[in-house]
């Protein structure tokens, strides 16, 4: 797709920022270059250009939840705790708000004038209420840097299922590729892959807002487009697979699935994976990519076990952890119950002595963070809210 001078300078000023990670500038190159672009061709979007604007948009508002750990502006959820962090369990959104002043601090004239300036303030916010609220609303309803790249991402999906409708399959049997960096002359398969891209970062895009439905519906479509363009054994299939068990182990709604459903499905996923990597190893000759494989394959075993396992024998494990952390006991399995009755004399000697205790649990959505190489680089887990997911919908 050939481009207009300005547009291409917009979009390399973009790249750059992009590059050196100033994700809030490059979103604004890239935006102005989709808006260029419109005006140039009678209001028609771009798909490409509505990929790289979304993808900025992500990028930013994934660096602003890492800062404000989780937080973004736009934001009209509960705030959730990370699952990563070992932050007390709360609201952990900053709040920032004008002290009341301490009593007798301020002197008589200050006094006056405060009482002054208060009465002229309330006079002018009795002026300009109903033009006050008008701006708040306005204000409150602006998406943030997620929601509006979720909204970017969708109208990019549109525009490339529009053009994939008028495009000719290939004679060829699938997959159409053997890896993602192969050269693809066929206009349809150029377009399948840059759909399959798209559903891919939507998916991650809602596993952050942490919709996870949503995610799980996304994260389908964009393991069936490329299921294909792609051998089994290519790294994008073990990824698609990885990424949505994480979506899928959450789908827990009120009235909806159980969790021993929910994980289920996450497992099957999780074995797909592991078959997918553990076929690309046989292949492999590079000995130092084969043990970083054989690593990964441990990691996701290790997930698989994890997520057939019974709730509740895992709830019960967890809570014999904290207590054994509280306790210091090194005792483990069977042993962990009977250390712990014998323990708890010495903890109620010690009450009141100051020492200091920690726990060393973890929650499900913790360990299922536990980052599998470059399977999970993309993808930021928190802990599952069930009142905050009943509130997500999915596309229709």
């Amino acid at each position: 797709m050939s481009y207009s001078t300005e547009v291409n300078q917009l979009v390399s000023d973009g790249s750059k920022s992009y590059a050196s990670k100033d994700f809030e500038l490059a979103a604004e190159k890239y935006g102005k270059a989709c808006e260029e672009y419109s005006k140039e061709h009678e209001g028609e979007e771009e798909g490409d250009l509505l990929f790289l604007y979304g993808k900025a948009l992500y990028q930013n508002g994934v660096s602003k939840s890492e800062v404000l750990g989780g937080v973004e502006q736009g934001d009209t959820e509960e705030n959730q705790e990370d699952g990563d962090d070992g932050d007390a369990e709360g609201d952990d959104k900053f709040q920032f708000y004008d002290a009341e002043p301490v009593e007798g601090e301020l002197e008589e004239g200050n006094e006056k004038a405060a009482d002054e300036a208060d009465a002229k303030d309330k006079e002018d916010n009795a002026e300009g209420d109903q033009e006050g609220e008008g701006e708040d609303d306005e204000e409150a309803q602006e998406p943030g840097d997620l929601e509006m790249a979720w909204i970017i991402l969708d109208a990019t999906r549109a525009v490339f299922e529009k053009k994939l409708e008028s495009a000719t399959k290939p004679t060829q049997f699938p997959p159409y590729m053997n890896s993602a960096d192969d050269t693809i002359d066929n206009e349809y398969v150029k377009l399948l892959k840059k759909l399959s891209e798209t559903y891919d970062i939507l998916g991650e895009v809602s596993l952050e807002m942490e919709n996870f439905p949503q995610s799980a519906q996304d994260l389908t479509k964009s393991l069936e487009l490329r299921s294909e363009l792609y051998p089994f054994e290519s790294p994008l299939m073990s990824e698609s697979h990885y990424k949505l068990a994480l979506a899928l182990e959450f789908c827990v709604e009120d009235g909806g699935q159980d969790v021993i459903e929910a994980r289920q499905k996450a497992a099957k996923h999780i074995q797909s994976a592991i078959k997918s990597t553990e076929a690309r190893n046989e292949k492999e000759t590079d000995e130092s990519v084969k043990k970083d494989n054989e690593e990964m394959i441990g990691e996701l075993k290790e997930k698989y076990q994890e997520l057939i396992k019974d709730p509740s024998e895992q709830l019960q494990q967890e809570q014999l952890d904290i207590m054994k952390g509280i306790l210091g006991s090194e005792a483990a399995g069977a042993n962990a119950g009977q250390a712990i009755i014998n323990n708890l004399t010495s903890i109620v000697k010690q009450k009141g002595e100051g020492s200091s205790t920690s726990g060393n649990s973890s929650s499900a959505a913790t360990s299922a963070s536990k980052p599998v190489n470059d399977l999970s680089g993309l993808v930021k887990k928190r802990k599952h809210n069930k009142d905050h997911n009943a509130s997500k919908k999915a596309r229709k």
